[in-house]
């Protein structure tokens, strides 16, 4: 899941209101993602191939060991809640920020590619959709993203604070082409597409 990730982070906007910074959310629900991108810099999370201009989500792999497996991400969680803790000093805070990054590895089971629990020996999870039906992966993220937008709008409505319809709209028509801009990259290389757009 790449876009998607984003949209975890509404149910906690909901639940918290004004009590934590939007800004947060948004960056504890893809704080595996942003340790994946440090590492493959440093070369400790390679991808393969080397240039994302080529890859596709069908040819594309990477030992994600540091970023992506459970107990690693459970270690970013405990982290990250102790952080906001210290900041904000209020629990339930610092457990949905927490909570948001664990939700990242967990989103990412059903689409996105394999992980293990510990190392590269250790038990594999997850569907591995991304590499088996990468298509299909991406129009689940879409329906989850859709899903969660939808649910925050009736979050806010039952608590007094509804979202006008130009809002609504903005927020969906965002996750449902950010998502869907995937769609040619699952089997096409994204050099290729460029050079068919330019």
């Amino acid at each position: 899941m790449i876009v998607g990730h984003y949209a975890t982070s509404l149910i906690p906007r909901s639940v918290l209101g004004d009590r934590c910074p939007y800004w947060l959310l948004l960056l504890c629900s893809q704080i595996p993602e942003f340790l994946w991108l440090a590492l493959a810099l440093i070369g400790v999370e390679r991808p393969h191939p080397d240039s994302l201009l080529d890859a596709t989500f069908g040819n594309l792999t990477v030992a994600m060991t540091y970023s992506h497996n459970l107990v690693p991400v459970l270690i970013q969680a405990a982290i990250v809640g102790a952080l906001v803790w210290l900041l904000t000093r209020q629990r339930d805070v610092a457990a949905w920020c927490a909570g948001l990054v664990v939700t990242h590895v967990l989103c990412d089971y059903v689409v996105g590619f394999e992980h293990q629990l510990l190392g590269s020996g250790s038990l594999a999870v997850g569907l591995n959709s991304y590499g088996r039906f990468p298509h299909l992966a991406i129009l689940f993220e879409l329906a989850f993203s859709v899903a969660l937008v939808f649910a925050y709008h009736r979050m806010e409505a039952q608590k007094g604070r509804g979202i006008d319809r130009r809002r609504r709209l903005l927020l969906y028509t965002l996750f449902i082409v950010g998502v869907g801009l995937w769609l040619p990259a699952a089997t096409m290389p994204l050099r290729t597409l460029l050079s068919l757009v330019l």
